[in-house]
């Protein structure tokens, strides 16, 4: 009989992702909002860090709210341009929101560690905090250098994102090339300089190889083929010094594009990163967002077992469904409210409720308000009777 404390382990994937961050950035959006204040943290950490925090993770969470209606579009072929969705590579995807999900996670450890609330729930330190003031300081920077680098990494994942959707949905043909060259060569810096996310990256072949044929993202025998060797491509170690070869039956992502410039700016002499297990497929290959997984586990992650989980998108599935067909954000609309698990009526007094207005929202609160200006006598309108001025003629 299995224990009732056992953690199932379940592998996230783009639209778990995307839904947890979501939730997640709500509450962490909350907590960095008490942790701006002037009031002084336990730790003594400064405040205008977590003010930044605070910033870059709305910015994020509405990019994501954006990027995923984008995608459903992708997914539902509803695109203003269908060919677009062949110029965003999985691999793309797949790296900036994964690494994304460990930075907001990194971030919501750091931010239960200094509320107050949860510091009587969270497990002591191994250390107890230094009394003397020099301590306390190096404490505060350490963090604050912390803090700055997943503002950073949160700040270069919204960008990719803002270009991911100005790829698929821009009118202007050169502005997507442009963004599409600018987000290759982003994730080539990416990978390149983080082997702790290419190596993660490089595990999902092993998840792609346990499925069967038919639930592989490609349908087609051709493209089959093709993804088939950027897998022995991937494997097949090249000398060092060496430039790729691209080979002529090689996917067409892995192409050089025509009239597009090389990289000068690519990491490591100008070289491109090894095929990953899902180098060579497009956007536009794959049937279903939960068909594409991403190498990060709920029990890697702060609150994953909640709101990463697969259960936990089918329950908010229906508000999460309205919020999509919201155009004016997620600040205060009631559907992120319950994705959130909040009620509506704790919604409105916090902090994050203010990041973008929604019109379901002010037109609530104009019929609220009518009652209050019917009652007062100053603020009705007052008719004046004008009668006609009669001339007489002499």
């Amino acid at each position: 009989m299995p224990s009732p404390t056992l953690v199932v382990r379940e592998r996230l994937s783009v639209a778990t992702a995307i839904i947890g961050l979501l939730a997640v950035g709500g509450k962490v959006i909350d907590a960095l909002w008490d942790l701006r204040t002037p009031t002084p943290t336990p730790a003594g950490q400064p405040c205008p860090v977590f003010a930044r925090a605070l910033q870059e993770l709305k910015q994020c969470r509405s990019t994501v709210h954006v990027l995923f209606k984008v995608l459903l579009q992708v997914e539902s072929a509803q695109l203003p341009f269908p060919d677009r969705g062949t110029w965003v590579e999985v691999d793309c995807l797949v790296a900036t929101l994964t690494d994304t999900v460990l930075a907001v996670s990194d971030l919501q450890a750091i931010c239960e560690t200094l509320t107050p609330e949860s510091q009587s729930l969270t497990t002591p330190p191994p250390e107890p905090p230094p009394d003397d003031a020099a301590a306390r300081a190096d404490a505060a920077k350490a963090c604050e250098a912390k803090v700055n680098e997943l503002c950073m990494r949160i700040r270069w994942h919204n960008l990719s994102m803002a270009m991911m959707m100005t790829i698929l949905k821009c009118p202007g043909e050169s502005d997507a090339r442009n963004s599409r060259l600018g987000l290759e060569r982003r994730t080539n810096r990416l990978l390149c300089g983080n082997s702790g996310l290419a190596a993660r990256l490089r595990q999902l072949g092993d998840v792609i190889d346990g499925r069967r044929a038919e639930t592989l993202p490609h349908y087609s025998p051709h493209l089959r083929a093709q993804w088939l060797t950027a897998r022995r491509r991937a494997t097949t170690p090249s000398p060092a010094g060496a430039t790729v070869a691209v080979d002529p039956a090689a996917p067409a992502a892995t192409k050089p594009d025509d009239g597009r410039p090389r990289d000068p700016e690519s990491p490591r002499g100008g070289r491109a990163r090894a095929p990953l297990p899902f180098s060579g497929c497009t956007l536009a290959d794959i049937p279903a967002l939960s068909v594409i997984p991403l190498p990060v586990t709920t029990d890697e992650l702060v609150d994953g077992d909640e709101l990463y989980t697969f259960m936990y998108a089918r329950r908010v599935s229906r508000e999460l469904s309205e919020l999509m067909r919201s155009q004016a954000g997620q600040g205060t609309s009631r559907s992120l409210g319950v994705i959130l698990g909040r009620s509506h009526a704790g919604l409105e007094p916090r902090g994050s409720a203010s990041t973008t207005g929604s019109s379901n929202d002010s037109g609530r609160t104009s019929v609220e308000t009518e009652p209050e200006a019917r009652e007062k006598p100053g603020s009705r309108w007052r008719v004046r009777r004008l009668k006609p001025t009669r001339r007489w003629r002499a």
